[in-house]
């Protein structure tokens, strides 16, 4: 499996996960020839999979159902203070 797909965000992080200390301002060759063939297979899909969970969890969270009803009686009750106001 080649490395060359991964970003360079994600290669040092899989530095950092194998305790290799890398600059972010290496280049991405760089960080490939650190990492060289010395990570596993399996261990690059679970890391992958893991970030892939993180970003759904994230991006799954919905708004609680309080917050619509808020707003439309907050709304309701600004019409009704501004009509008492006018007439």
């Amino acid at each position: 499996m080649s490395l060359n797909k991964y970003t360079k965000v994600e290669l040092l992080e899989m530095l950092s996960s194998k305790g290799i200390d890398a600059k972010p301002s290496m280049k991405k060759d760089a960080l490939i020839e650190l990492l060289g063939n010395t990570v596993e297979p399996a261990r690059e899909e679970a890391m992958i999979e893991a970030s892939a969970s993180e970003e759904n969890t994230k991006s799954n969270t919905k708004p609680s159902a309080s917050q619509p009803v808020f707003l439309v009686v907050g709304v309701f009750i600004v019409i009704a203070i501004l009509a008492w106001i006018i007439l």
